[in-house]
């Protein structure tokens, strides 16, 4: 069984910042695979479930905020029984360029409140995919994080965020060596 954990903040307020694009990426996941979320209130998460290459995948969008992700996260591995190497946590990164994704198989939090809340609980030994959104150049980080896309990354983020969902699906299908080689380190809008 494997789980893939999209990071974010609830609420609409929050949908379509930066800092949510873990929630964005697999609610995509979910939309191609045409299953539904299903509130689990004892797990504070929104979960979908479905078979890929016969085996049980579930899709996770924390309830708690970004800054507790980890009290999800810990639920969750639990209650199903998952390890750390079954596991991806998706999330937004300031320290990548716009464009750019990086699979890594464990490591600190670079400064992300939510991985820091996840590695707090369960240690840093756990997949995760990077979603680059570039560091901002005159406004503070946490204003940054929680604003929308301008226009311009409006205009190129659905090819960031469709290559991003084959490279979740690649994740599943192959493992993490697989997605590490063959997208990190690439610019997704060349």
């Amino acid at each position: 069984m494997k789980a893939i954990f999209g990071l974010g903040n609830p609420t609409r307020y929050y949908y379509n910042t930066r800092h949510n694009l873990g929630y964005i990426v697999v609610d995509l996941c979910v939309k191609e695979k045409n299953i539904k979320f299903k509130n689990k209130i004892n797990l504070s998460a929104k979960i979908a479930d479905t078979l890929i290459k016969n085996e049980k995948v579930i899709f996770v969008k924390p309830k708690t905020f970004m800054n507790n992700s980890g009290l999800c996260i810990e639920k969750v591995l639990a209650y199903y029984k998952i390890s750390n190497k079954d596991i991806l946590i998706i999330c937004d990164d300031l320290n990548l360029d716009f464009g750019t994704i990086r699979f890594k198989e464990n490591g600190s939090s670079g400064g992300h409140n939510g991985l820091e809340s996840i590695i707090e609980v369960i240690g840093e030994e756990f997949n995760r995919l990077r979603i680059g959104i570039s560091k901002p150049k005159d406004i503070d980080f946490k204003d940054y994080v929680l604003s929308e896309f301008s226009l311009e990354e409006k205009e190129k983020l659905p090819i960031v965020l469709k290559i991003t969902k084959e490279a979740i699906f690649d994740w599943i299908r192959y493992g993490i060596k697989y997605v590490m080689t063959n997208y990190n380190n690439k610019n997704l809008l060349t």
